[in-house]
Protein backbone atom coordinates (compact mmCIF):
# COMPACT_ATOMS: atom_id res chain seq x y z
CA UNK A 1 0.00 0.00 0.00
CA UNK A 2 1.53 3.61 -1.04
CA UNK A 3 1.93 5.72 2.12
CA UNK A 4 0.49 9.27 1.90
CA UNK A 5 2.99 12.45 1.77
CA UNK A 6 1.10 12.49 5.50
CA UNK A 7 2.19 9.29 6.56
CA UNK A 8 5.57 9.64 5.18
CA UNK A 9 6.00 12.63 7.26
CA UNK A 10 5.26 10.68 10.32
CA UNK A 11 7.46 8.23 9.96
CA UNK A 12 10.14 10.70 9.54
CA UNK A 13 8.97 12.35 13.02
CA UNK A 14 8.64 8.89 14.93
CA UNK A 15 12.20 7.77 13.97
CA UNK A 16 13.36 11.61 14.71
CA UNK A 17 11.54 11.55 18.03
CA UNK A 18 12.69 7.75 18.72
CA UNK A 19 16.01 9.23 17.77
CA UNK A 20 15.98 12.07 20.11
CA UNK A 21 14.37 9.82 23.10
CA UNK A 22 17.95 8.03 23.58
CA UNK A 23 19.83 11.30 24.16
CA UNK A 24 18.75 11.17 27.84
CA UNK A 25 20.53 7.92 27.99
CA UNK A 26 23.71 9.31 25.91
CA UNK A 27 24.08 12.53 28.24
CA UNK A 28 23.74 10.70 31.80
CA UNK A 29 26.69 8.72 30.43
CA UNK A 30 28.84 10.85 29.10
CA UNK A 31 28.23 12.82 32.40
CA UNK A 32 29.02 10.05 34.27
CA UNK A 33 31.84 9.42 32.43
CA UNK A 34 34.24 12.70 32.86
CA UNK A 35 31.97 15.01 30.50
CA UNK A 36 30.13 18.10 32.04
CA UNK A 37 27.01 19.56 30.34
CA UNK A 38 28.30 22.65 28.40
CA UNK A 39 30.90 20.31 26.75
CA UNK A 40 28.61 17.80 25.94
CA UNK A 41 26.35 20.50 24.29
CA UNK A 42 29.31 22.24 22.57
CA UNK A 43 30.70 18.74 21.13
CA UNK A 44 27.49 17.25 19.96
CA UNK A 45 26.47 20.81 17.85
CA UNK A 46 30.06 21.64 17.08
CA UNK A 47 30.95 18.17 15.42
CA UNK A 48 27.48 17.70 14.05
CA UNK A 49 28.04 21.05 11.58
CA UNK A 50 31.01 19.37 10.49
CA UNK A 51 29.69 16.48 9.97
CA UNK A 52 27.18 17.73 8.15
CA UNK A 53 29.03 20.58 6.00
CA UNK A 54 31.32 17.48 5.10
CA UNK A 55 28.31 15.75 3.42
CA UNK A 56 27.32 19.29 1.74
CA UNK A 57 30.67 19.53 0.05
CA UNK A 58 30.79 15.88 -0.57
CA UNK A 59 27.30 16.20 -2.33
CA UNK A 60 27.90 19.94 -3.75
CA UNK A 61 24.71 21.37 -1.97
CA UNK A 62 24.69 24.84 -2.70
CA UNK A 63 25.17 26.25 1.01
CA UNK A 64 24.98 30.53 0.56
CA UNK A 65 22.13 31.84 1.93
CA UNK A 66 20.90 35.68 2.38
CA UNK A 67 22.14 37.34 5.15
CA UNK A 68 18.29 37.94 6.73
CA UNK A 69 18.27 33.90 6.48
CA UNK A 70 21.28 33.61 8.25
CA UNK A 71 19.67 35.81 11.11
CA UNK A 72 16.85 34.05 11.12
CA UNK A 73 18.82 30.58 11.46
CA UNK A 74 20.50 32.16 14.24
CA UNK A 75 17.87 32.99 15.93
CA UNK A 76 16.47 29.29 15.55
CA UNK A 77 19.88 27.54 16.51
CA UNK A 78 21.24 30.07 18.11
CA UNK A 79 18.84 31.40 20.53
CA UNK A 80 15.91 29.06 21.03
CA UNK A 81 17.64 25.10 20.47
CA UNK A 82 20.25 26.61 22.97
CA UNK A 83 18.28 27.85 25.39
CA UNK A 84 15.83 25.29 25.55
CA UNK A 85 18.49 22.75 25.61
CA UNK A 86 20.25 24.21 28.16
CA UNK A 87 16.95 24.73 30.52
CA UNK A 88 16.17 21.39 29.89
CA UNK A 89 19.16 19.90 31.24
CA UNK A 90 19.68 22.52 33.93
CA UNK A 91 16.08 21.56 35.34
CA UNK A 92 17.36 18.28 35.81
CA UNK A 93 19.81 19.49 38.69
CA UNK A 94 16.67 20.98 40.67
CA UNK A 95 13.73 18.87 40.41
CA UNK A 96 13.38 15.06 39.66
CA UNK A 97 14.00 13.54 36.14
CA UNK A 98 10.67 12.07 35.81
CA UNK A 99 8.95 15.59 36.85
CA UNK A 100 11.53 17.29 34.40
CA UNK A 101 10.19 15.39 31.30
CA UNK A 102 6.82 15.84 32.50
CA UNK A 103 7.06 19.86 32.07
CA UNK A 104 8.73 19.65 29.41
CA UNK A 105 6.79 17.66 27.32
CA UNK A 106 3.60 19.91 27.95
CA UNK A 107 5.48 21.37 24.26
CA UNK A 108 3.03 20.23 21.89
CA UNK A 109 -0.01 21.64 23.98
CA UNK A 110 2.25 25.03 23.77
CA UNK A 111 2.42 24.55 19.89
CA UNK A 112 -1.24 23.45 19.52
CA UNK A 113 -2.31 26.92 21.56
CA UNK A 114 0.33 29.31 19.74
CA UNK A 115 -1.31 27.70 15.97
CA UNK A 116 -4.48 28.25 17.17
CA UNK A 117 -4.60 32.16 18.66
CA UNK A 118 -1.15 33.04 16.53
CA UNK A 119 -1.49 31.32 13.37
CA UNK A 120 -4.97 30.67 12.89
CA UNK A 121 -4.70 27.12 12.46
CA UNK A 122 -7.57 24.59 13.40
CA UNK A 123 -6.88 21.74 15.02
CA UNK A 124 -9.28 18.42 13.93
CA UNK A 125 -11.04 16.05 16.96
CA UNK A 126 -8.49 13.11 15.74
CA UNK A 127 -5.34 15.94 16.45
CA UNK A 128 -6.76 17.14 19.76
CA UNK A 129 -8.10 13.55 20.64
CA UNK A 130 -3.86 12.41 20.15
CA UNK A 131 -2.78 15.32 21.80
CA UNK A 132 -4.72 14.23 25.20
CA UNK A 133 -4.33 10.92 24.80
CA UNK A 134 -0.24 11.13 24.47
CA UNK A 135 -0.04 13.82 27.41
CA UNK A 136 -2.37 11.48 29.43
CA UNK A 137 -0.08 8.58 28.66
CA UNK A 138 2.90 10.39 29.35
CA UNK A 139 1.51 11.55 33.34
CA UNK A 140 0.92 7.68 34.01
CA UNK A 141 4.42 6.62 32.67
CA UNK A 142 6.07 9.19 34.48
CA UNK A 143 4.19 8.58 38.00
CA UNK A 144 5.34 11.91 40.12
CA UNK A 145 6.12 10.47 43.79
CA UNK A 146 3.45 12.18 45.78
CA UNK A 147 5.38 13.34 48.84
CA UNK A 148 7.77 15.18 46.65
CA UNK A 149 9.12 18.67 47.66
CA UNK A 150 9.05 20.68 44.48
CA UNK A 151 12.01 22.97 43.79
CA UNK A 152 9.91 26.02 41.43
CA UNK A 153 13.17 26.92 40.27
CA UNK A 154 13.83 23.78 38.10
CA UNK A 155 9.80 23.40 37.18
CA UNK A 156 10.63 27.56 35.48
CA UNK A 157 13.56 26.19 34.12
CA UNK A 158 11.45 23.10 32.84
CA UNK A 159 8.98 25.13 31.53
CA UNK A 160 11.45 27.77 29.45
CA UNK A 161 12.78 24.53 28.11
CA UNK A 162 9.21 23.61 26.95
CA UNK A 163 8.00 27.42 25.62
CA UNK A 164 11.78 27.97 23.47
CA UNK A 165 11.27 24.38 22.12
CA UNK A 166 7.40 25.05 20.88
CA UNK A 167 8.78 28.50 19.59
CA UNK A 168 11.81 26.16 17.88
CA UNK A 169 8.99 24.10 16.33
CA UNK A 170 6.71 26.77 15.34
CA UNK A 171 9.53 28.95 13.52
CA UNK A 172 11.60 26.02 11.88
CA UNK A 173 8.67 25.53 9.68
CA UNK A 174 8.59 28.78 7.84
CA UNK A 175 12.38 29.42 7.98
CA UNK A 176 13.63 26.19 6.48
CA UNK A 177 10.51 26.15 4.06
CA UNK A 178 12.40 25.53 0.76
CA UNK A 179 15.93 24.88 2.02
CA UNK A 180 18.21 21.86 2.40
CA UNK A 181 17.28 19.74 5.30
CA UNK A 182 21.28 19.20 5.15
CA UNK A 183 21.48 22.82 5.27
CA UNK A 184 18.88 23.59 7.53
CA UNK A 185 20.71 21.22 9.63
CA UNK A 186 24.06 22.73 9.43
CA UNK A 187 23.34 26.00 9.94
CA UNK A 188 21.30 25.29 13.45
CA UNK A 189 24.27 23.52 14.94
CA UNK A 190 26.85 25.92 13.28
CA UNK A 191 25.70 28.63 15.62
CA UNK A 192 24.33 26.66 18.26
CA UNK A 193 27.79 25.20 18.51
CA UNK A 194 29.53 28.88 18.27
CA UNK A 195 26.58 30.08 21.31
CA UNK A 196 27.57 27.05 23.58
CA UNK A 197 31.64 27.69 22.64
CA UNK A 198 31.38 31.46 24.38
CA UNK A 199 29.62 30.10 27.54
CA UNK A 200 31.94 27.42 27.43
CA UNK A 201 34.17 29.98 27.58
CA UNK A 202 33.10 32.76 29.67
CA UNK A 203 32.43 29.52 32.59
CA UNK A 204 36.15 29.19 32.34
CA UNK A 205 36.33 26.30 29.83
CA UNK A 206 36.94 23.38 32.20
CA UNK A 207 38.18 20.63 30.70
CA UNK A 208 36.71 17.11 30.89
CA UNK A 209 37.80 14.75 33.66
CA UNK A 210 38.23 11.32 33.97
CA UNK A 211 37.27 10.61 30.26
CA UNK A 212 36.91 6.85 29.14
CA UNK A 213 35.60 4.43 26.25
CA UNK A 214 31.90 4.86 27.34
CA UNK A 215 32.11 8.08 27.66
CA UNK A 216 33.74 9.10 24.35
CA UNK A 217 31.50 6.28 22.98
CA UNK A 218 28.17 8.07 24.55
CA UNK A 219 29.56 11.51 23.08
CA UNK A 220 29.39 9.79 19.49
CA UNK A 221 26.12 8.22 19.66
CA UNK A 222 24.78 11.73 21.24
CA UNK A 223 26.19 13.18 17.89
CA UNK A 224 25.39 10.82 15.13
CA UNK A 225 22.09 9.29 16.20
CA UNK A 226 20.55 11.65 18.72
CA UNK A 227 22.01 14.88 16.82
CA UNK A 228 22.69 13.99 13.04
CA UNK A 229 20.46 11.72 12.18
CA UNK A 230 17.32 13.04 14.44
CA UNK A 231 17.55 16.76 13.03
CA UNK A 232 17.49 15.26 9.31
CA UNK A 233 14.83 12.77 9.41
CA UNK A 234 12.60 15.88 11.75
CA UNK A 235 13.26 18.33 8.47
CA UNK A 236 12.57 15.57 5.79
CA UNK A 237 9.07 15.33 7.59
CA UNK A 238 7.88 18.69 9.67
CA UNK A 239 7.24 20.08 6.31
CA UNK A 240 5.04 17.07 5.48
CA UNK A 241 3.13 16.82 8.60
CA UNK A 242 2.49 20.30 10.39
CA UNK A 243 3.91 21.97 13.53
CA UNK A 244 1.20 20.18 15.47
CA UNK A 245 1.23 16.70 14.40
CA UNK A 246 4.90 17.05 14.66
CA UNK A 247 4.93 18.05 18.31
CA UNK A 248 2.25 15.28 18.89
CA UNK A 249 4.77 12.68 17.68
CA UNK A 250 7.31 14.07 19.90
CA UNK A 251 6.01 12.25 22.55
CA UNK A 252 7.28 9.46 21.62
CA UNK A 253 10.61 10.47 23.02
CA UNK A 254 9.82 10.33 26.80
CA UNK A 255 8.87 6.99 25.93
CA UNK A 256 11.70 5.71 24.37
CA UNK A 257 13.95 7.40 27.45
CA UNK A 258 12.00 5.21 29.62
CA UNK A 259 11.92 1.96 27.89
CA UNK A 260 15.65 1.92 27.34
CA UNK A 261 16.37 3.30 31.13
CA UNK A 262 14.79 0.05 31.74
CA UNK A 263 16.76 -2.16 29.79
CA UNK A 264 19.83 -0.79 31.01
CA UNK A 265 19.19 0.04 34.55
CA UNK A 266 17.45 -3.85 34.87
CA UNK A 267 14.16 -1.93 35.98
CA UNK A 268 10.11 -2.96 35.73
CA UNK A 269 7.20 -0.77 34.66
CA UNK A 270 3.52 -1.25 36.81
CA UNK A 271 0.33 -1.34 35.27
CA UNK A 272 -0.03 2.35 35.00
CA UNK A 273 2.67 2.90 33.43
CA UNK A 274 2.53 0.17 30.63
CA UNK A 275 -1.01 1.79 30.62
CA UNK A 276 0.82 4.97 29.74
CA UNK A 277 3.12 3.31 27.52
CA UNK A 278 0.39 1.85 25.27
CA UNK A 279 -1.28 5.63 25.09
CA UNK A 280 1.05 7.01 23.22
CA UNK A 281 1.78 4.34 21.02
CA UNK A 282 -2.08 4.62 20.39
CA UNK A 283 -2.02 8.48 19.96
CA UNK A 284 0.79 8.36 17.74
CA UNK A 285 -0.37 5.69 14.99
CA UNK A 286 -3.70 7.49 14.82
CA UNK A 287 -1.94 9.84 13.09
CA UNK A 288 -1.19 7.37 10.93
CA UNK A 289 -4.98 6.66 9.65
CA UNK A 290 -5.84 7.74 6.31
CA UNK A 291 -8.52 10.41 6.00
Amino acid sequence: MKLQNEQIGALWISSASIAYGIMPIWTVLAQKNGFGSDFILFFRFFFSALLFLTWIKFKKIPLKLPKIKLWHFFILGGILYVVQAGAYLESLRFIPASLGVLIYHIYPIIVALIAIFFLKDSLKAMTILCLILCFVGLVFILQIPKDLTLDYFGVVLSLIGALFYALYVIFSKSITFGISSVVSSFYICLFASLVMFLIFIFKGGIEPTSINAVGIFSLLGLTFISTLFSMMAYFLGMPKLGVTKTAILGMIEPLVAVLLSLLILDESLNLWQWGGAFLIIFGSLLLFIKK
